[in-house]
């Protein structure tokens, strides 16, 4: 029950917070409710006292765990009715006025008198107390007449409605609560004083765990294999064999197996061991008690001292002996005790000593771990829980997968236990009782696991980590209840929730909440409870681990709840509920039947939930605002709301908050996607919310929130937006905002008033600020004005003058910034444009910013720089920054347009150096020299240059053309990065980053360009990007061995061999090579390919040398080919040609994947290139028997060696082929030379000129041909001959086609095409036609032929104008698209099919109107983009019952998007 005491009482000191201070004690005085406030208050003092009297004791007493819970709801009644006293205190604050329900009979001037009488008593007597949470009261401490330019400020926010102050209402509700309290409180006093007589129930809390043993208690142990091989192998003759003694910890959340496997570690390894000992730890480390327990483990020796401490006796017995050590179960320990234990084992003098440690504290393993030993165990893998599931369900006589009704609702068990081995066995347990249907779907519905209360379980076993928790950070962790499982959290998201909820604690006022809520996450962390993960991008994030997220709902479901809404109806809701959220599943509006049985569900909510004592509030789910008027109908009476969360969907704000403006105590509300404000005001109510300390709509998009008048949010902490935070300069008087973290943009003097850098002066607790416009301000005072100085907290800082300004005024300007010395706690400081000649002396000579650790100077003309090292500026001696002053952390620096610079010395290693991680020089194009590029090229040379540079990750050089030489690429091994363009004379662009590298050169290079790269360093580049450089050295090529992927361009020849290599069997594992603009020979490109074994896709482009195309014999080694004297190649009439093998390039048999581009002299060899008929082989690229993908565009000669006809001779391409692309002219006539083609499955023929499609036929009818794609081929429909077979020249079944794409509507539109595909076609695009306007009879009467269409798009038809008039008449069309028709004008009269499930209509503004005949009653799904024309859509009861969705975006008519918004409620899902 301590948990229960703890709740209640945070719950009234949180009710006590408002009233700590005294100002709103005093402001109530002034209202006449003085007596009322002081008798809540004492109340409420005395349930505090009386709880802090039940610290560390544990009571067993149901019925006083319900008495408490009485006793915090009604605590909670006080914090708000407290709160919503502050609210009117601030606003009578700010707005100098004194309005209550009912004014005294004495008149106006009477109430003055009495306000300004109690306020200054009151004021007088309380100002000493307590203030509690500086962070919490900071913005509260000002009196009426505090705030300048009332009159203005008032005129200023007069069309904001105000809330009115009831006097009568707030005194009867504390009347209430104080009466309610007092027994409450009495009767609790009673029981605890019973208790204490009576002492029985009452015990020191403790908790327990059970011991464990060395004995394996899972004889099998799945999914853990390698890594206990991996752990045996170093201890028995490993790294672990080798050093004296490691600690091996091995971490991981409760129940995931860590004791298991250390059994099973511990008796494959025992007979190596002389001594072995198992200590089952568990919650009490103390190093007493535990060195007691090992020497009861360890045997006597002889002669050992019997009177000696138990640290003796175990460095006695253990003397030259190896030992094991398991301390399993180990939560906490401090570092002295751990030493202290572990003294006497340091002692034995051998080698190859074991400590094992298991723990779920991430902390603990750290502290305890020796090197880098240690091992974290995580949740199964997918096939090894099935195994282990199925082996803890499973009986001896009886098998559940020999059940199949069972193997969905387990497959649906299994998903729920995230693969964690201890919740596989619980789960087991409950159902191998019963191998039947109906007792399974009962434990998934009800998971009964959770119930299960054994030392064994699942849930009691994560339950412990949570009862270890202190109670801050069970709160913290509880709320996340709320949160869908698998949510991914950022830390700051975390933070600032926390920080709306008002659970961070703060002991020391001097730390920052924000601070406080960034060390609860470690902790929580640390303890096992989050789990830190990286994306791809660097970022990290946070997700709950696992089964603990079940546990957060368990442990909160009193105060938490968190419901789908198509479980509404089945969800128990306690009275004692305090936060909700609602989770909004796609299948709750997958049709209008289960819309309207949830929304009836929903609309019935408030009859079980009582909305009014809601505090948090929280929506997931795309589809939210399909029931954003029910929502709205739901919460119009939630006015006790603290934090609103809005997740991922798109909101008209009215329709949801009725009562926005009233919601007095709102501290937190985030947006998080697209919002809308249909009334203009309503904005600016948020203006009245004056407790809000988080408004974060960074990550939402649509109308923006104006924020000109967001100064009276006094409260206000953190204002996070998108964009370019325009929102934070438009805010007119930001000083008010005194709490502010950030504010991200300040535009100086941007209006006459409000906006000058005096704001800035009472904004101390800001970490973030950026300043622009700063030549508008002309005097130093103003710059004196803004107290830079006295932002401690501040960690950065940009100072901005506007670059294109035409008037400059250097000494002016060398005074202001002189006059902007920050705090020397600054961490980033960005100085852009500053017009004057010196740096200002806080920077430079008097260097007070020393720990900086991010430094950008640009646009800037200073003669004298930071100590930065030696720097010479034209027609300037060198400048010598003071080598006694430096900077001590700087891990960042940017120097970018610095015109004048010529030389940046360094004179050997420095502070400066030795901390830098990015460095980005930009724009300097006099720069000649850096304090690294001395000599680039040579290894030793590499190694002696950047060493003074031991930290540097990413170096970026651009537009420093006259660089005398660079820093070698990569300068290290481990991970780092780099961008150089156009700098020096011979490097055009370098791009690095870790596993991918590109590099374009200049002309006349020679091969000491190569230098600048460090190869020994790239051994983990994976992809090479080469254009426009010297040949390459096979030998630098041979350290890349982890290459991939290989791009070559503009170059004559892509590499060299080391003199005197010969023909060396050079052999690199890339996979991808692409040539493009090759000026080599074939030979030698051929011989370079033989080099990549693995190759399997290889692309050309625009190699004009390159006249002939083969494919090498198996057996043949390139670079002893044969020079053959010529290949003779027939093409009916044509003249023979003759083709060099300097130009032939013969191709590796393995490729899958080939593309040829552009290479207008390129012909396929028809024939092997030495007339071996020995190998039995065909012409063309037939030998590549693996080739599964052909593109080949504009090469007019290629397949010019091949005829019309369809000998076996005569086929190009190995039948292998599944994709085959064929753009521009290629040489062929027909598709005869493509009948061999039997696996091909999409064929996309464009630009193809004269080719005709006759061959088709048999790859439709005896192929696999599904797709098939033909544009700007003219002729291909209308050939000559019939490219499809006439009458019933093949059954019409014989068709495989489902796609096809075209821009020849009349050429597919033909009877004997479509009846061919008839039973095949399922989708049919038209694209880009520009000849139809109208569908013939003839056309009409054909596509009706195609029964089985189900999809069909019309897009980009210019001239089309009307679709077809027998569209309505396709049995099957479910999808039809119109896109970019702009000479469309309706929708066709007979309306469209009856089968028809969605419907897009896009960039069509000819279409001006909806006939209901035009949507048909199966349709689903509507989309309307970009169509102007379109005002409306047809009445309610016309539209179809059938309609799920519809989408109309703001390109739009906004009487067509009001229209649809009007339909929310009725569809399903509206987006508009």
């Amino acid at each position: 029950m301590e948990f229960a005491f703890s709740a209640a009482r945070w719950v009234v000191g949180k009710a006590l917070a408002p009233v700590a201070d005294g100002f709103v004690e005093a402001w109530a005085a002034s209202k006449n409710l003085g007596s009322e406030v002081d008798g809540l208050m004492t109340v409420l003092q005395y349930a505090q006292a009386m709880l802090n009297n039940t610290r560390g004791r544990d009571i067993d007493n149901p019925a006083l765990n319900d008495l408490l819970l009485k006793l915090r709801l009604l605590a909670y009644d006080a914090d708000d009715v407290l709160d919503e006293l502050d609210y009117f205190r601030i606003q009578d604050e700010l707005d100098g006025t004194y309005h209550a329900a009912n004014e005294h009979a004495g008149g106006c001037a009477r109430e003055l008198l009495l306000n300004a009488r109690h306020t200054g008593r009151y004021v007088a007597n309380k100002f000493k107390l307590s203030s509690g949470s500086p962070d919490a009261t900071r913005g509260r401490r000002f009196l009426c007449g505090a705030w300048p330019s009332k009159v203005p400020q008032r005129r200023q926010t007069a069309q904001i409605p105000k809330l009115k102050f009831d006097r009568v209402d707030i005194s009867t509700r504390m009347t209430e609560i104080v009466n309610k309290l007092k027994p409450i409180c009495a009767m609790v006093s009673t029981v605890l004083n019973l208790e204490l007589i009576g002492s029985k129930g009452i015990t020191t809390a403790t908790m327990e765990r059970p011991t464990t043993s060395e004995e394996i208690t899972e004889p099998k142990l799945y999914g853990r294999e390698t890594e206990l091989q991996s752990v045996v192998d170093s201890i028995t003759h490993g790294e672990c064999f080798a050093n004296e003694l490691t600690v091996l910890p091995i971490v991981g959340p409760g129940g995931i197996g860590k004791t298991t496997f250390t059994q099973h570690v511990y008796q494959e390894v025992r007979s190596h061991f002389q001594v072995t000992i198992w200590i089952c730890v568990s919650l009490d480390f103390n190093a007493d008690r535990l060195a007691q327990e090992a020497v009861k483990k360890i045997p006597k020796v002889k002669d050992e001292k019997k009177s000696g401490s138990d640290q003796e006796l175990i460095e006695q017995r253990l003397k030259g002996k190896r030992f094991l050590l398991v301390l399993d179960d180990i939560w906490k320990c401090h570092e002295y005790e751990w030493e202290k234990l572990l003294a006497p084992f340091r002692k034995g003098g051998g080698k190859g000593n074991m400590v094992i440690v298991t723990t779920r504290m991430s902390d603990v393993a750290k502290m305890v771990k020796t090197g880098d030993s240690q091992m974290q165990l995580d949740r199964l893998g997918a096939k090894d829980f099935r195994d282990f599931f199925d082996a803890c369900v499973s009986t001896k006589h009886e098998l559940w997968s020999d059940n199949p009704e069972l193997s969905e609702t387990g497959e649906a068990i299994m998903a729920k236990l995230k693969r964690n081995p201890l919740a596989a066995k619980t789960v087991g347990r409950l159902l191998r009782k019963q191998l039947t249907l109906e007792h399974w779907r009962r434990v998934l519905e009800s998971k009964e696991w959770e119930l299960q209360t054994s030392d064994n379980d699942i849930m009691p076993a994560l339950k412990i980590s949570y009862d270890y928790l202190p109670l801050n950070l069970k709160q913290c962790f509880s709320y996340c209840a709320l949160f869908p499982e698998d949510y991914e959290f950022d830390s700051k998201e975390l933070v600032h929730f926390w920080i709306g909820l008002d659970v961070l604690h703060l002991g020391d006022q001097s730390i920052r909440i924000e601070d406080v809520g960034k060390s609860y996450l470690i902790d929580l962390v640390n303890y096992g409870f989050f789990k830190r993960n990286e994306k791809d991008n660097g970022r990290h994030y946070y997700v709950i681990h696992d089964l603990l997220h079940e546990l957060a709902v368990k442990v909160s479901r009193h105060d938490c709840l968190s419901i789908q809404i198509s479980k509404v109806r089945y969800v128990h809701i306690p009275a004692s509920v305090r936060h909700l959220s609602i989770i909004v599943d796609n299948k709750d509006v997958e049709d209008i039947i289960t819309y309207k049985d949830c929304e009836k569900d929903l609309d019935a909510l408030d009859k079980r939930l009582q909305i009014e004592n809601i505090r948090t509030l929280m929506l997931f789910g795309e589809n939210v605002q399909s029931f954003s008027k029910t929502f709205g109908n739901l919460f119009k009476k939630a006015g006790a709301l603290r934090a609103i969360f809005l997740s991922r969907a798109s909101y008209i704000v009215e329709d949801m908050w009725q009562n926005f403006s009233k919601l007095v105590h709102l501290r937190y509300l985030r947006i998080k996607g697209s919002y809308h404000f249909l009334e203009t005001d309503l904005p600016g109510t948020i203006s009245r919310l004056y407790h809000l300390k988080i408004l974060d709509i960074e990550d939402s998009r649509g109308c923006p929130m104006p924020s000109r008048y967001l100064s009276n949010l006094v409260s206000m902490q953190h204002f996070l937006v998108p964009g370019n935070y325009s929102l934070h300069s438009d805010i007119l008087n930001v000083g008010n905002l005194k709490l502010l973290r950030e504010l991200r943009r300040f535009e100086a003097k941007k209006e006459n008033k409000g906006f000058e850098l005096k704001q800035l002066a009472e904004l101390l607790e800001l970490e973030v600020l950026r300043i622009y416009n700063l030549e508008k301000v002309k005097v130093k005072e103003e710059a004196v004005a803004m107290k830079l100085i006295q932002k401690h907290h501040l960690q950065e800082l940009v100072l901005d003058w506007d670059i294109d300004r035409l008037d400059k005024d250097p000494i002016g300007e060398e005074n202001i910034l002189e006059s902007l010395m920050p705090h020397s706690n600054l961490y980033k400081l960005s100085i852009i444009g500053h017009g004057g000649d010196t740096c200002p002396s806080w920077l430079g000579m008097n260097l007070s910013v020393k720990t900086l650790e991010s430094l950008q100077l640009s646009n800037v003309c200073w003669k004298t720089f930071p100590p930065l090292g030696e720097m010479w500026f034209v027609g300037e001696h060198c400048k010598s920054c003071m080598p006694e002053q430096s900077f001590k952390k700087l891990k960042r620096l940017e120097l970018e347009n610095v015109p004048k610079l010529i030389k940046w010395v360094g004179n050997g290693p420095s502070d400066l150096f030795s901390h830098l991680e990015v460095l980005v020089i930009k724009g300097c194009p006099e720069l000649m020299e850096l304090p690294f590029s001395h000599c680039a090229g040579y290894e030793q040379d590499v190694e002696d240059n950047m060493i003074w540079f031991p930290k540097l990750e990413e170096l970026e050089i651009t537009d420093c053309p006259k660089l005398s030489s660079l820093p070698c690429v990569p300068w290290s091994s481990s991970t780092c990065s780099a961008k150089i363009i156009q700098a020096g004379s011979g490097i055009e662009r370098l791009s690095f980053s870790g596993d991918f590298l590109e590099i374009k050169g200049k002309d006349t290079l020679d091969s000491a360009f190569w230098r600048v790269l460090a190869f020994h360093n790239l051994s983990k580049l994976e992809e090479l990007w080469v254009r426009t450089c010297p040949p390459l050295s096979l030998v630098h090529l041979e350290k890349l061995s982890s290459l991939k992927r290989l791009v070559i361009n503009d170059m004559g020849d892509a590499f060299c061999s080391a003199e005197g290599d010969g023909h060396a069997g050079y052999q690199f594992p890339v996979k991808g090579v692409t040539i493009g603009r090759y000026g080599g020979s074939g030979q030698r490109l051929t011989r370079l390919l033989s080099y990549f074994p693995n190759l399997r896709m290889f692309t050309m482009f625009e190699c004009e040398k390159l006249t002939g195309l083969g494919v090498v014999g198996l057996h043949k080694r390139t670079e002893a080919l044969p020079r053959p004297p010529s290949i003779s190649v027939n093409q009916g009439a044509r003249a023979e040609e003759e083709i060099t093998s300097e130009g032939v390039l013969l191709l590796p048999h393995q490729l899958q994947h080939l593309g040829i581009w552009d290479c207008q002299n390129l012909v396929l060899c028809p024939g092997l290139l030495d007339h071996d008929e020995d190998e039995g082989r065909t012409g063309g690229l037939q030998g590549l028997s693996s080739l599964t993908s052909l593109t080949i565009g504009e090469c007019p000669r290629l397949l010019s060696s091949y005829s019309s006809s369809s000998s076996s001779s005569c086929f190009p391409f190995p039948t292998s082929l599944e994709y085959l692309c064929l753009a521009g002219e290629v040489g062929m006539e027909t598709l005869l030379p493509l009948s061999n083609l039997t696996s091909l499955t999409r064929l996309d023929i464009r630009e193809c000129g004269d080719l005709k499609g006759e061959g088709l036929q048999s790859l439709l009818a005896q192929g696999r041909l599904t797709e098939l794609t033909v544009r700007e081929t003219p002729k291909f429909f209308a050939g000559s001959e019939p490219s499809l077979p006439r009458e019933p020249e093949l059954p019409s079944s014989s068709s495989k086609l489902q796609e096809l794409r075209t821009d020849d509507v009349a050429g597919v539109l033909a009877a004997p095409i479509c009846a061919f595909l008839s039973s095949s076609l399922t989708k049919l695009e038209f694209w880009e036609d520009s000849e139809v306007g109208r569908f013939t009879k003839e056309q009409e009467e054909a596509l009706q032929l195609l029964t089985s269409l189900e999809r069909i798009r019309f897009c980009q038809c210019d001239k089309l104008q009307c679709l077809p008039a027998g569209l309505h008449r396709l049995p099957n069309l479910k999808r039809l698209k119109i896109y970019g028709c702009a000479a469309i004008r309706s929708l066709p009269k007979e309306g469209l099919p009856s089968s028809l499930q969605k419907l897009v209509i896009h960039d069509c503004p000819g279409i001006r109107s909806m006939p209901k005949e035009c949507l048909p009653n199966s349709l689903q799904k509507l989309v309307i983009r970009r169509c102007p024309g379109i005002g409306s859509l047809p009445k309610v009861e016309y539209l179809p019952s059938s309609l799920r969705e519809l989408v109309v975006d703001d390109r739009n008519s906004e009487e067509l998007r009001r229209h649809c918004r009007k339909l929310i409620g009725t569809i399903p899902i509206v987006r508009a």
